[in-house]
């Protein structure tokens, strides 16, 4: 039954027009848009032969493959593993952009077990690959940077002990100078 009903859609779907704002072939700014079409003397409005087409219900898509993918099943967006343990293999997984890599890959991993199928991701294990190795990279210049930092605050502290006895010289040169002159005179 459904089968029958998301071919008639499919079909359906490439039989509908584009719907597009009255005056779109004279401004290209309005190509691609709706705007119902209000005024008095429109021809649009008044569904006169020869304009275009404007939406209606008859070209709505039966009710109950309404929201379904192409292939049947039901688009899901998941956010964490929780709702992914709910769905089966009636849904078609859409990851949200909202997630981390971190927990983008273990639910990636969780999805490859159950053999659910991702849409906003085409090749899953490329996906995984890739994504590992640039963790990876990011983890060994995180240490790079780390050790940089430690470096420098080093060659810092290093500095500022050898500036602090250079200026404890000079005062004690200082002292010494001004206490040999007191005792010539």
């Amino acid at each position: 039954m459904t089968n029958k009903l998301l071919t008639l859609r499919n079909k359906m779907k490439s039989e509908k027009p584009e719907f597009e704002r009255q005056d779109s072939n004279k401004y290209p700014q309005f190509e691609g848009q709706w705007r119902r079409p209000r005024g008095i003397h429109s021809k649009l409005r008044k569904n006169l032969k020869g304009h275009k087409a404007r939406p209606e219900i008859g070209y709505s898509s039966p009710s109950q493959v309404k929201g379904l993918s192409r292939n049947g099943l039901m688009p899901v967006i998941v956010n964490n593993i929780k709702e992914l343990n709910r769905l089966d293999a009636r849904h078609e997984i859409i990851i949200s952009g909202a997630i981390g890599l971190k927990n983008r890959l273990s639910l990636l991993n969780k999805i490859k077990e159950k053999n659910l199928n991702v849409l906003n991701i085409k090749n899953v294990d490329e996906f995984l690959n890739k994504a590992k190795e640039e963790f990876e990279r990011k983890i060994k210049e995180r240490k790079s940077n780390k050790d940089k930092r430690t470096k420098v605050k080093e060659e810092k502290e290093k500095k500022k002990s050898d500036d602090k006895k250079e200026s404890l010289d000079k005062k004690q040169d200082n002292v010494t100078e001004v206490n040999k002159s007191e005792s010539k005179k």
